[in-house]
């Protein structure tokens, strides 16, 4: 891998082995699960975000900024699933790597498009998802914000995939293509001899020739693991934080705004009087308790939703990207020791991250569930379910001015 890099673990201690024995054998098993769990999380994955551009594409839900960059995410998720889902039949149920020589060459240039657009694909959801909690913390202060418009749209997309690309260059550069026969190091007429074909059999290595040593490789995973991990879940942790803390501040001010302290002191002294004049007054009370607790439930789906969020990308994101540092400094002990037997996992968490958006809606928006089943229902009963939808849009922008 790399020469004079820093070790680690003492590879000649027992308990190392022991572990290092352990973590291969739990790699082992789990690689044959490894791939229908992905063709599985693939599928369905696929299918229902499309459901979730289609349904975040009505009218009732086009209206914010929030929902278009959720659009935007989708796309990104239903291209990396699909690619992925792709990859596994080829690369790991069709032949298996473990007595597959090599593969074409344009299989090969499918499998670093793969790779490449995978991590780009994932990274700019994930920087969408930064963007989206800026932006609910700043229309907490200013409903006229600039970057609460429509308008920002096309500028956040364009910004995003220029950095994200620009960033991705590293790993495309750090791969190569090259022929089996070069790797194993024998001539055409051996290989024929031996009865082995070689012609048109290519596999992938990590590109040393331009650069000393394995230093692109060590940039590229320093890129991965700060770039495309580390810094969007800091962002995403602290610009949570601040919205969490902003929603708890607006929730005081509105109570002492609505006289909800007062009306509690009324309803006590109404409740301890028995006086036929107050019957109308204590026949609406419970009304206004039934509507003070829905805006106080309203404020906590809305901080449910983040709190979800944010652990969702903090548990699959997260160790990603710990990981991918620490390979950087020690490449030869992680990535080829701990990366390469854990990276299927990881692999899986981050498929399991691209359904959170669609989950996370369905679960704490009413106005969602609504438009969804505007979308499934019968023709017959699309116009009530519209109706319900829109008439739940609209209690929603009162409840927000």
């Amino acid at each position: 891998m790399c020469t004079q890099d820093l070790p680690l673990f003492d590879l000649e201690n027992n308990n190392t082995i022991f572990f290092f024995d352990q973590l291969v054998a739990i790699s082992r098993v789990y690689t044959v699960l490894h791939r229908y769990l992905c063709l599985f999380v693939c599928f369905v994955g696929v299918l229902l975000n499309s459901l979730h551009f289609y349904v975040l594409t009505r009218k009732a839900m086009r209206v914010y900024i929030i929902n278009a960059l959720l659009c935007a995410m989708s796309i990104c998720d239903i291209i990396t699933m699909t690619s992925y889902f792709i990859y596994i039949l080829r690369f790991r149920i069709f032949d298996s790597p473990a007595t597959t020589i090599g593969y074409s060459y344009p299989w090969l240039i499918f499998l670093i498009t793969h790779v490449t657009s995978s991590i780009a694909l994932h990274t700019t959801s994930l920087y969408l998802s930064v963007i989206m909690a800026y932006i609910r913390w700043t229309a907490l202060d200013r409903l006229d914000a600039k970057w609460i418009n429509h308008g920002a749209l096309k500028q956040i997309l364009i910004f995003t995939a220029l950095i994200v690309s620009i960033i991705s260059i590293p790993t495309v550069m750090v791969h190569k293509i090259v022929p089996v026969k070069d790797v194993i190091g024998i001539n055409e007429t051996e290989a024929i001899g031996g009865e082995l074909k070689l012609e048109g059999l290519y596999t992938v290595q990590l590109d040393e020739t331009s650069i000393n040593g394995c230093a692109l490789f060590r940039v590229n995973l320093w890129i991965t693991g700060v770039m495309f991990k580390a810094l969007p879940c800091l962002l995403i942790l602290w610009f949570t934080i601040a919205l969490i803390y902003k929603l708890v501040q607006m929730s005081e001010k509105r109570k002492i705004l609505r006289g909800e302290k007062r009306e509690k002191e009324e309803f006590q002294l109404l409740a301890t009087s028995a006086t036929p004049t107050n019957t109308t007054r204590d026949e609406s009370s419970p009304r206004i308790r039934k509507v003070s607790q829905c805006r106080n439930v309203s404020i906590d789906r809305t901080t449910l939703m983040l709190i979800i969020m944010l652990v969702v990308f903090l548990c699959t994101e997260m160790p990603q990207g710990l990981l991918a540092i620490l390979s950087a400094i020690y490449p030869t002990h992680v990535h080829t020791m701990i990366y390469v037997n854990v990276g299927e996992v990881l692999d899986l968490m981050s498929l399991i991250n691209c359904l959170t958006s669609f989950i996370v809606y369905c679960v704490m928006s009413t106005t969602y569930r609504a438009t969804v089943k505007s979308v499934l229902c019968r023709p017959g009963n699309r116009r009530a379910a519209f109706k319900n939808t829109h008439l739940l849009l609209n209690s929603y922008r009162i409840q927000v001015s």
